[in-house]
């Protein structure tokens, strides 16, 4: 694997949790202009033997909820379309995702842990219209709560999944 050096939006990791199947977390946002510098992440539906690729990940899901339209971290009309399009038990709410923080100084530590795999132009603001998150700063951690604890914990925070479709930006 190559060593990750920068981590940006959209950025597809992948990884090994305890049972040995691959999980993929995608990048929802960064801070870099500041320290201490994070990236929050969106986990996603993956979970499987077989190392996945970026088409593989079109299919899969990601964690998070419909429950916010602020004014603050508004989507296009566009992107809300094509949020509504595909799940519409959702309007008139956003989509937001349920986010993970790992900290850049403790990412440091376990990155050869993690392969990118892939990005995707996903939408804007994703982790700030979601209503909760975790700091996942710990490998042992990652690798056990994937394995273990994903579905239970977040159904248990009122967490569901929606289709990645739902967020990737549609290039016009």
């Amino acid at each position: 694997m190559n060593k990750i050096t920068d981590i940006n939006q959209g950025d597809l990791l992948a990884f090994k949790a305890n049972d040995e199947k691959y999980r993929v977390l995608l990048c929802t946002s960064t801070i870099k202009e500041k320290s201490p510098q994070s990236f929050a992440f969106a986990a996603l539906t993956y979970n499987d033997r077989e190392k996945p690729t970026a088409e593989k990940i079109l299919s899969c899901e990601f964690w998070g909820i419909g429950n916010s339209n602020n004014d603050y971290f508004k989507y296009s009309e566009i992107e809300l379309n094509q949020m509504w399009n595909i799940h519409p038990e959702t309007k008139p709410y956003f989509l937001g995702s349920y986010g993970f923080v790992i900290w850049r100084k403790d990412f440091m530590k376990f990155r050869h842990n993690f392969e990118v795999i892939g990005d995707l132009k996903i939408v804007e603001n994703l982790d700030k219209n979601g209503n909760g998150g975790m700091n996942v700063s710990d490998w042992n951690l990652i690798k056990d709560f994937f394995t273990d604890k994903i579905n239970s914990v977040l159904t248990g925070r009122g967490q569901k999944t929606f289709r990645l479709k739902a967020i990737i930006k549609n290039e016009q």
